[in-house]
């Protein structure tokens, strides 16, 4: 599974040296690309009219190749720091009824973004239905061949509508539909050459069940793009950071209940974009560091059950609910040798059908046997582990499992 984060206001393309350093003290190694400036179409008046007979100069916009240019420039510098790109992302149009002429223009600039996406890197290019097209086969099947032959993967992606004001549910927030399309597309194609990207900023508007989306989708979901709101803006928030009375808006923990149930191996795309644009440029490098720990956070809870696989033995450290909560749900698939605790009274006892054991017999283990803290004081058992001359350490902490088991400790 790879996290990327989208590069608006995180690098600026024309003196991109700083925020590179920036990102790679954050330890941010993967962008998205948002391509809008070279996607969007040209102005065709360069002064437009304006009240009491003054006009105003449009500024005229760089040309798709000088952008273009500027942007592998900027991944060229990027790459010798260690930072690659593999998502691009073409931002959505409005197709306007007094220019037939843009359908065309916005469907040469998405055949030219896949011949960048080979050029830079890219895996996936993620791109929106033009407003008032319900037209879903003819407009992506026009991009099928070309991205057969470069390699690129087309994601389709769930919007929302603006209705007098209001956003509602707008193209492809039906999973079933969406499912359907992905198939019929994929075998117009010959290949698999299309999939989905799931925008959990939309998915918050529309108020979809984002565990069964994500189950209907199945392996055509290739991406995720994370990003929180308030449920009425169309903002692009850090995940988590969006909450009222003290609760989560946006419903993660259905995300990452449904990811987990197709063992989702994708791209997972953090889209933090308003509130970096709210933050003074000077704290922003601080910002980047809590966005890749939120990337790696959500990661690690998806891969939970992923990781406790690559253990071939181990031993649990806590005898407490978190252990409880173990054994409920991972403890037949994956048993461990036995559990340990510092709290002496629990030597020797039973908990969940595992023998409590003096954190002095793990000095005694395998080489080959991993000690997974199943305690919320992980960092001080850690140090403590490691001041045994343990370096086999595994965590587990699982936030978001099918079930929870409240009922604690008579001793508590």
């Amino acid at each position: 599974m790879n996290i990327s984060y989208r590069n608006t206001y995180m690098i600026d393309t024309k003196k991109p040296a700083g925020g590179i350093r920036d990102l790679k003290n954050a330890g941010i190694q993967n962008l998205m690309l948002c391509l809008s400036a070279w996607l969007w179409p040209p102005e065709e008046d360069q002064e437009e009219p304006q009240r009491w007979g003054k006009k105003k100069t449009v500024r005229k916009r760089e040309t798709p190749d000088t952008i273009k240019e500027r942007y592998l420039d900027m991944l060229a510098v990027c790459r010798s720091s260690g930072i690659g790109a593999s998502v691009l992302y073409a931002p959505r149009f409005s197709r306007k009824k007094d220019k037939p002429w843009l359908q065309d223009y916005i469907t040469d600039m998405l055949l030219e973004s896949i011949g960048f996406c080979k050029r830079a890197g890219c895996r996936y290019l993620i791109t929106c239905m033009p407003e008032n097209d319900n037209d879903y086969i003819g407009f992506y099947g026009r991009l099928s061949a070309k991205a057969r032959e470069a390699g690129i993967t087309i994601l389709l992606i769930n919007q929302a509508e603006d209705l007098t004001g209001h956003l509602v549910r707008g193209a492809l927030c039906e999973p079933q539909a969406v499912a359907e399309l992905i198939d019929r597309l994929n075998h117009d194609a010959g290949d698999k050459v299309f999939g989905f990207c799931l925008d959990m900023g939309v998915c918050n508007i529309c108020g979809n069940d984002v565990q069964s989306f994500v189950n209907t989708l199945g392996n055509r979901l290739k991406a995720v793009i994370l990003r929180d709101n308030d449920g009425h803006h169309n903002a692009a928030l850090l995940p988590f950071t969006c909450a009222h009375r003290e609760s989560l808006v946006t419903d993660w923990m259905g995300l990452i209940r449904g990811l987990r149930d197709i063992c989702f191996q994708g791209e997972l795309i953090v889209d933090f974009t308003d509130t970096l644009a709210a933050f003074s440029p000077l704290i922003r490098p601080a910002l980047f560091r809590l966005a890749r720990e939120v990337g790696d956070y959500i990661k690690w809870q998806i891969e939970i059950e992923n990781n406790l696989k690559k253990y071939r033995k181990f031993v649990l450290f806590g005898a407490g609910n978190m252990c409880r909560n173990y054994m409920k749900c991972y403890g037949e698939k994956y048993p461990p040798l036995f559990t340990c605790d510092n709290n002496p009274k629990t030597w020797g006892t039973v908990f969940e059908g595992l023998e409590v054991k003096n954190p002095e017999a793990l000095k005694h283990l395998p080489e080959d046997c991993c000690v997974v803290i199943c305690n919320i004081y992980y960092r001080e058992i850690e140090a403590q582990l490691r001041e045994m001359g343990i370096e086999n350490v595994g965590y587990f902490n699982d936030e978001y499992m099918p079930s929870f088991y409240f009922d604690r400790l008579d001793s508590e």
